[in-house]
């Protein structure tokens, strides 16, 4: 299994990113954008806490809330997602969508809505020529749904 500093990302991959904390993720995230992608963040994580961890530049943030707000999604809110989400592969060629909270929308939908949300978009990632980079702490799935989510990306690290 490749170490997250020895991966440069590929286009019309989708990367899943076993881990606790996002650290790597983010990483891999940051030295795209570093590269010159365009990057969209989704995140469980406050996003002024966010940028002042990682240095995101203007990358966008949208924050997976329930707390209504300039720059939130209610994790209930899949389509608006998946709306948003292909508008900016759209308009950018080759950008990369870091997702951080699937967790969170696994809370608050079933891990089959969930899991057609990803397979969409593993396909629009293809399609635009972008990159789709998902973290996930292992420990917080059933076996059976981790293997379902590992077998829609083609890298799992």
């Amino acid at each position: 299994m490749p170490k997250p500093e020895e991966v440069r990302l590929e286009r019309t991959y989708a990367y899943l990113v076993r881990e606790k904390k996002p650290d790597r993720a983010y990483a891999m995230f940051i030295d795209a954008i570093e590269r010159g992608a365009k990057g969209y963040c989704i995140t469980r994580t406050y996003p002024p806490k966010l940028r002042s961890k990682h240095d995101l530049g203007q990358t966008p943030i949208l924050w997976l809330s329930n707390v209504r707000m300039e720059g939130t999604i209610r994790p209930k809110d899949l389509e608006e997602l998946s709306v948003t989400l292909d508008k900016f592969l759209s308009a950018d060629e080759g950008g990369v969508i870091m997702i951080d909270g699937l967790e969170y929308m696994i809370t608050n939908n079933d891990f089959s809505t969930v899991l057609k949300l990803v397979q969409s978009l593993r396909d629009h990632v293809a399609l635009k020529n972008a990159v789709l980079l998902i973290c996930i702490n292992p420990l917080t799935l059933d076996p059976h749904n981790l293997k379902l989510l590992e077998e829609e990306a083609d890298v799992v690290m």
